[in-house]
């Protein structure tokens, strides 16, 4: 019992205000531009396989190191950020379904309008050239880009971002909606290797999906089993060639 109420008298102490969320979010923004900085240091002395290709893969990785070190360091739990349990674990599959057609509508509909009207070229993927034919390399991509992308960009981006952003925005409901449509904009950012188009895109569909977490009740698993098919589906395409980088 007492050790219950000291763990609650610690949540109650650090649970992120306004200016503490962000802190938290200035504090991850400039890692995450030193990490970026430190992996392009490595780019220069030919530390990596497959220049480009797996840019941003090391820095993504260790800036879900610190996400984890700032939520434990406020008291708070990984279902606070959305990794919860749910009620019915077969409504994730279902529920991952619709994401995933709500995404891909965006992508065909908003994404398009957007980019007539804007001007904006499409995505430059060149840097995924070495994937075409390459199956082996195909398989490492696709498999390392579902769990970056699938899991570890939506933890980031969605459940951490959204929380802090919803509570640097006064809480309640109007801040985390705020916060859901605002979310598109560093995710965005950091697809800047993808040219404008690139960036437009991601944000578009950052922003729908930090609607859908929303309407999943915060619900983390239905986004990062849509995302990482999203990713594979990318990655197949390029295998394929099916896109023109």
């Amino acid at each position: 019992m007492a050790d219950q109420i000291e763990h609650t008298e610690r949540m109650l102490e650090r649970t992120p205000g306004r200016s503490t969320a962000g802190a938290d979010i200035l504090i991850y923004l400039v890692v995450a531009f030193g990490l970026w900085e430190l992996e392009e240091l490595l780019r220069r002395v030919g530390a990596y396989p497959y220049p480009g290709l797996f840019d941003g893969g090391m820095s993504l990785i260790l800036s879900f190191v610190l996400v984890w070190g700032l939520v434990k360091w406020r008291a708070q739990r990984w279902r606070d950020l959305g990794l919860k349990k749910p009620a019915r674990w077969w409504t994730i599959p279902l529920w991952g379904v619709v994401v995933l057609v709500v995404s891909i509508v965006a992508q065909l509909t908003i994404v398009p309008l957007l980019a007539r009207l804007l001007n904006v070229p499409p995505p430059d993927l060149s840097r995924y050239d070495a994937v075409t034919g390459n199956f082996g390399l195909f398989l490492i991509c696709a498999g390392g880009s579902m769990v970056t992308g699938g899991f570890v960009e939506e933890v980031i981006y969605r459940g951490f971002m959204i929380d802090r952003l919803g509570r640097l925005f006064g809480g309640g409901k109007t801040g985390v909606r705020v916060a859901a449509l605002a979310c598109g904009i560093p995710f965005g950012l950091v697809h800047f290797q993808w040219g404008i188009g690139g960036m437009m895109v991601t944000a578009v569909m950052g922003s729908v999906l930090g609607i859908m977490y929303l309407v999943t009740k915060r619900n983390l698993w239905p986004l990062i089993a849509a995302h990482a098919t999203m990713d594979f589906i990318l990655m197949l395409q390029v295998y394929l060639g099916v896109l023109s980088p």
